[in-house]
């Protein structure tokens, strides 16, 4: 699975986040994720994952994100970085001549700003599970829950509309970047302007907040417990093993711990076959 030295699954494993490779305003707190054979892809929500019970879903928070605020990404081979930039501004609704634009560099980082977290709390996502029917027996959620495949719930995602980019030369000095330029090339609803901290850090902003990062839990059946029931296996995922993408090509990402790779939105009934 991928090439081990590919750092697009882990460049926000510093900001304890996994990756949106296709940043997307869709995505949200509660949904699943599942991997099975080779497709990948988004099959529902933490309530289709139980018979209906008269329990509320966990409730969903949003707030200032203060730890990323502020912060940068590691700085990236130019080759890497032209291409998660060129998605990120693809779902931004903008079009760069990035290789034109940056071709004076040898690296370039990600900055993040007025940044948004929309948390579900976990406890509350427990809690849910622990007081309703699990559906072990569905014919696409038992290829996840005891099968090869895997399955995630997301617990938290980040959003912003707008991202910084610094560019660097081989030396590791900054290359001041022609924001009018850039700007007539962009075309379409992004902006471009300048960091008010830094002049030599182009800001590109869209006209929607786009999930970046996110958070998820791997769910699995376990052993049976005392009670004869088969339990629900919790493992809290590390920042960095897990990345996704929401429409555009076929993606190739690394294998760290097991991350997935070319996970695209599909439908459910291609993930449920055998």
């Amino acid at each position: 699975m991928g090439i081990c030295t590919d750092k697009s699954v882990n460049y926000l494993k510093s900001l304890n986040l996994n990756v949106v490779l296709h940043p997307t305003a869709d995505l949200k707190p509660l949904e699943l994720l599942g991997e099975f054979k080779d497709a990948r892809g988004i099959i529902g929500t933490l309530d289709q994952l139980t018979e209906p019970q008269a329990r509320a879903l966990p409730s969903i928070t949003q707030g200032v994100a203060a730890n990323i605020n502020g912060q940068r990404s590691s700085k990236l081979p130019i080759e890497l970085g032209i291409g998660i930039l060129g998605n990120i501004l693809g779902a931004m609704g903008g079009k760069l001549n990035l290789s034109a634009t940056y071709e004076k560099s040898e690296k370039i980082e990600f900055s993040y700003t007025d940044v948004t977290r929309h948390r579900a709390n976990t406890i509350e996502i427990g809690d849910y599970l622990a007081a309703a029917r699990v559906r072990w027996s569905h014919p696409i959620l038992k290829k996840y829950l005891f099968g090869p495949g895997k399955l995630y719930v997301i617990t938290e995602i980040v959003t912003a509309r707008k991202i910084g980019v610094t560019a660097y030369r081989a030396d590791n000095s900054r290359i001041a970047l022609d924001v009018p330029v850039i700007q007539e090339l962009v075309g379409g609803s992004l902006k471009v302007g300048s960091d008010a901290a830094s002049t030599n850090t182009v800001v590109y902003e869209g006209p929607d907040d786009l999930a970046f990062g996110f958070v998820a839990i791997e769910l699995s059946a376990g052993d049976r417990g005392d009670d004869g029931e088969i339990d629900l296996v919790f493992r809290p995922v590390k920042a960095g093993t897990v990345s996704f993408g929401i429409g555009g090509p076929a993606l190739v990402t690394a294998d760290f711990d097991g991350a997935m790779q070319r996970l695209e939105r599909v439908d459910g009934e291609v993930l449920g076959k055998a």
